[in-house]
């Protein structure tokens, strides 16, 4: 079952993201391109990546292996994150990105998406079915996953009931969300895009954050003596 932390999480963020994305239909100077919000984004994601590092190298507070292992992977995400949301410097540094095929440049992560989706359109019927064959591996393989965990822990409902993993697990749907809405040519659309690129930025920031206070409040790690510290026999001193 869903904590209920995670339910008030999820509903909260559903929330947020609605009202920032009518915010953004009301005020549209918020979310143009290389504007206030998209900037926020990449400063989100560079946060979340140096914080996820910086947890994961930590020496004082105990993590599994599983944990240490999401932290590094979330680290790497939002670096490439921030920097597909500064053009890979493009933009700072004044650099022409290679041209893409049917129109634009290739300046961030969701392009790659984009080159898919125009090679599949431009293969015509033969590339349709590669790629419907394609998703039925896929899923089959996802489906395979599932009854191969479905006897060691219910991976699901574990994923569901944990706050670290579930929150990671809300980012990167926020996050394939917006690479979908980068496929249609819509005003609305790429509001909601960057609205759900910024919305992830934060829900990965709280992840990390809220692992790392759990981790120090619940006691993890070795005890760290202080020069005050008393041993309980120690003879007293008149």
């Amino acid at each position: 079952m869903m904590s209920r932390e995670n339910q008030v999480f999820v509903t909260a963020l559903c929330a947020i993201t609605f009202a920032l994305f009518v915010i953004g239909l009301s005020t549209p100077a918020l979310l143009v391109e290389d504007g206030l919000v998209e900037d926020l984004s990449a400063t989100g994601f560079a946060i979340a990546a140096l914080l996820a590092l910086n947890t994961a190298l930590l020496k004082n507070v105990s993590l599994t292996f599983r944990e240490k292992g999401l932290l590094i992977g979330t680290s790497v995400l939002s670096l490439v994150l921030f920097l597909s949301e500064i053009s890979f410097g493009a933009r700072i540094f004044h650099v022409q990105m290679p041209k893409m095929r049917g129109g634009g440049e290739f300046d961030g992560g969701h392009d790659i998406a984009i080159l898919v989706f125009r090679m599949i359109r431009d293969a015509g019927f033969a590339g349709i079915v590669t790629a419907l064959i394609g998703a039925a591996i896929l899923l089959a393989v996802a489906v395979a996953l599932l009854f191969r965990f479905r006897q060691e822990g219910a991976m699901v409902r574990d994923i569901i009931s944990r706050t670290f993993e579930f929150r990671l697990l809300l980012a990167l749907c926020w996050l394939a969300s917006a690479v979908v809405l980068d496929l249609i040519p819509s005003y609305k659309a790429a509001t909601l895009e960057e609205t759900l690129e910024f919305a992830a930025s934060g829900v990965l920031i709280l992840a990390v954050v809220g692992l790392f206070w759990r981790k120090r409040l619940s006691g993890d790690g070795p005890a760290v003596g202080t020069k005050n510290t008393v041993r309980p026999h120690w003879p007293r001193q008149l």
